[in-house]
């Protein structure tokens, strides 16, 4: 919808510069898959290295993509921030945090950037698929950078977005719900979706180790509580989760705290003031496991070394003395022996037992493809080589990997050969999965509604058969007993209901359960708001479910769509559309007219062997493209014949990439400009069509129509219509012009269309560019020379060719 919207704007000449704002695993997908291969639209990828060679960039390139951290950064936001865009279009729009607590406005790095480039734009634009979150605050912030006195209070957002124009659209927003969407047969877009939940007892060693553990986070979170000191809290509840994801992660953070503990007491020892020195978490923005939960891998591993660097000790421990960190480092290295004992057994945990049992279950092995969800990049990495043990050909994603390594596992995921992909969900979003099927959550995570985003890599338009995912939850842990009954409550609803839109609302049904009482419920077993919301019985839930998605339904404006006029307009479309095969005759006839040729290489695969100088000349100033490169490209003029050949993997790219030749690709708009300079004369002239059905001669001309903007440098709707030039009356009524309207251009193109007299098709379809003597409008039955002045006040006219 992004690249029609741009498209369009530019074809109308309202929008020039434009800069996409992505999360940085899509900035690729953006710029090549997006706006480069769907519309021909070339975009300029902004990262450190190019800012740093060239800081004029974001002034000297037309079309920037950029992601919203690397923007973020206050030397980048300087720059960016001060240079003026027609539009402003941020992908994700949900991560741009911003909310109110008590008197205080709370507002990350990546909202203040958003703020501050919405200043600088004509136009913005928010992509998001989760404005609301639950969260009223948080929607109103996000509205106030369209605007910020029509969305001052939260009433007036709640009612502006419910608002309909004429036609049944809302100024501010585009929404559409997955279950509105239909085919042009009227059949549903999106398949219907499962979930299971898979439980698993931990066996008696892995239950050993998960409560002692349990029991050093419960009493050292308590101390952190009362202590105010929320980076401990933060830490501990990292570590938590990190224990019942894997024995392998656990083990590793035990490692860490027990190393950092033990250069805590070294240090002490050496130098006592040290006790005196405050600590501050510099360099990331995160406050609350909430903000855990946005960083890229990357990012939470630079939290975690920080959280356990001695000279920052009272971010991770609330010791208060030197005996209390001797004996807090001793405790830490029990746990840690207990759990390398565990992983040096060579024993499978029982959950990957598990795990084998449903790949086998679901044919993984013999060609099935499925998508594996884990919070952790230690667990990816521990379950990527057990996998590839049992004979799994595996690919992954997380967030230490470049967006070129993103894409390429992507690529390779989708190869037969490779049967699972494992993500983090730092690195999974925007990602489209859509040819699989199968997930599995290998942790749950604590926020709900990230089990509906994870599905939505696999859930989305494209995906052609129903959805099923499995959740892993451990029976026998605190966690696992209270996830596994809400899942468990959440798959008997939505087969009772026999409605998939429960997932989209969770959030909504848990508004009155924050995470800080689920985290209450799950480790430390108190009594929260979440075991009221469970205790209640199916019938309950369901219809409060169903209320929920009534006023998910009402809460934000949604248009809906006219199937039978889409249809129409469809129709109309593909009668009206330039066929492949106009446009490689154009290219090959004016090509050859200019003095260039080009020679197919492969079936419908073809190249540039000769370059006319005037086609290079306009290639180099218009698109920065020598002939040399041009010469290498290689092309086809079939948009099916591109697209199969996205999907060839490795012969692909071995065999070179393919360019789409049609309007829009810079070869052939420079062919067209040539073109037009050159022949310009003889289009002035005008033309001669044959038509095959008119019984006489008669004058039609086109006449483009301009309306201009009061603004420097914009553009107005272009607006075609038709009718006889030598009929001032006529042309009057059409545009219904008082006598005295000077601001209208008209700008007829005419032509002479005669009647058929049953020549041969090739005769018939020929056009003649002399100079038209006379010409005969049979309306009127007026001649008029054609090198007189048309009679009408309106405007200027010009003899141009008229387009088939």
């Amino acid at each position: 919808m992004t690249g029609l919207l741009l498209k369009e704007l530019m074809s109308r000449g309202l929008v020039e510069r434009i800069l996409i704002i992505t999360p940085g695993g899509l900035t690729k997908q953006w710029q090549e898959d997006e706006m480069a291969v769907k519309f021909n639209i070339p975009f300029t990828l902004v990262n450190r290295s190019l800012f740093t060679a060239d800081p004029n960039i974001f002034s000297t390139a037309q079309r920037v993509v950029a992601s919203i951290d690397f923007i973020s950064r206050e030397d980048v936001l300087n720059v960016v921030g001060n240079t003026h865009w027609d539009m402003v279009v941020i992908d994700e729009a949900h991560k741009l945090s911003a909310y109110e607590y008590a008197t205080r406005v709370y507002r990350s790095k990546r909202y203040e950037a958003a703020a501050k480039l919405a200043e600088q734009t004509e136009h913005l634009l928010l992509l998001t698929a989760t404005p609301h979150r639950g969260r009223k605050d948080t929607f109103k912030k996000l509205l106030q950078l369209l605007d910020e006195d029509i969305f001052a209070t939260e009433e007036t957002a709640s009612s502006r977005v419910k608002e309909y124009e004429k036609g049944g659209l809302n100024k501010f927003f585009i929404r559409r719900l997955k279950e509105d969407m239909k085919d042009w047969n009227g059949h549903a877009l999106f398949k219907d979706r499962f979930t299971r939940t898979v439980a698993y007892d931990l066996t008696p060693e892995e239950k050993h180790l998960y409560d002692e553990v349990t029991a050093y986070l419960t009493r050292h979170k308590e101390d952190a509580a009362q202590a105010r000191n929320i980076h401990v809290s933060l830490a501990l509840t990292v570590m938590q989760r990190r224990l019942v994801s894997s024995i392998y992660a656990i083990r590793r953070t035990l490692s860490h705290r027990m190393n950092a503990l033990q250069g805590v007491v070294d240090d002490i020892a050496k130098n006592p003031t040290l006790w005196q020195q405050r600590h501050k978490l510099e360099g990331i923005d995160v406050d609350d496991i909430t903000d855990y939960d946005e960083l890229e891998d990357d990012e939470r591993e630079a939290l975690e070394t920080i959280l356990a660097d001695p000279r920052k000790f009272k971010l991770f421990t609330t010791a208060k003395s030197l005996q209390e960190l001797q004996d807090e480092a001793k405790e830490v290295k029990r746990l840690y022996n207990l759990a390398n004992d565990l992983y040096e057994s060579n024993q499978e945990e029982r959950k990957f037992q598990k795990l084998k049992e449903l790949l086998k279950s679901q044919n993984v092995i013999g060609g099935e493809k499925l998508v594996i969800f884990t919070e952790h990049k230690d667990t990816l990495n521990y379950l990527e080589g057990r996998l590839k043990n049992n004979g799994y050909q595996v690919a992954t994603i997380h967030g230490g990997k470049s967006v070129d390594e993103r894409r390429q596992a992507q690529w390779d995921f989708a190869k037969p050969e490779t049967q699972i992909l494992m993500c983090t969900d730092a690195a999974g979003e925007g990602i489209n999965l859509q040819f699989c099927r199968l997930l599995i959550n290998w942790d749950i995570p604590w926020n709900p509604n990230r089990l509906e985003q994870r599905m939505g890599r696999i859930h989305r338009y494209g995906q052609k058969q129903d959805v099923l995912v499995f959740n892993m939850v451990a029976g026998n842990t605190r966690e696992g007993q209270v996830l596994e009954r809400l899942l468990t409550k959440l798959d008997t609803i939505r087969e009772s209901m026999g409605d998939d839109r429960v997932y989209d609302v969770i959030q909504d049904v848990l508004e009155n359960v924050n995470l800080d009482a689920i985290i209450d419920s799950v480790l430390h077993g108190k009594h929260t708001a979440l075991d009221d919301l469970l205790a209640q019985d199916t019938d309950t839930l369901k219809t409060r479910f169903k209320e929920k998605i009534q006023e998910q339904r009402d809460r934000l404006a949604h248009s809906t769509v006219n199937y039978t006029r889409a249809r129409q307009l469809k129709e109309e479309s593909d009668e009206k559309r330039l066929q492949p095969i106009y446009v490689r005759l154009f290219f090959e006839r004016a090509l050859q007219q200019l003095g260039g040729s080009y020679q197919e290489i492969r079936p419908h695969i073809f190249r540039v062997v000769t370059i006319p100088e005037s086609l290079a000349l306009c290639l180099k100033q218009e698109y920065n493209l020598v002939v040399s490169t041009v010469q290498q490209l290689q092309f086809c003029f079939d948009k099916q014949v591109f697209l199969d050949y996205q999907n060839l993997g490795d012969v692909g790219k071995i065999l070179g990439k393919i360019h789409y030749i049609n309007p829009g690709n810079p070869i052939f708009d420079s062919l067209v400009s040539v073109v037009r300079n050159e022949y310009r004369g003889d289009m002035l002239k005008g033309t001669v069509l044959i038509s095959p059905e008119d019984s006489e001669e008669y004058l039609a001309f086109f006449v483009k129509s301009q309306l201009t903007d009061n603004r420097p440098h914009r553009r107005a709707t272009v607006l075609p219509t038709s009718g006889c030039y030598s009929c001032t009356r006529s042309l009057a009524a059409i545009f219904r012009l008082p006598p005295r309207l000077s601001s209208w251009t008209c700008t007829p193109r005419r032509s002479l269309l005669k009647p058929s007299r049953r020549r041969p098709p090739s005769a018939r379809t020929r056009s003649c560019n002399g100079a038209l003597s006379k010409l005969q409008c049979p309306s009127c039955r007026k001649r008029r020379s054609a090198s007189r002045p048309m009679p009408i006040s309106a405007g200027n006219t010009s003899k141009r060719h008229l387009p088939r």
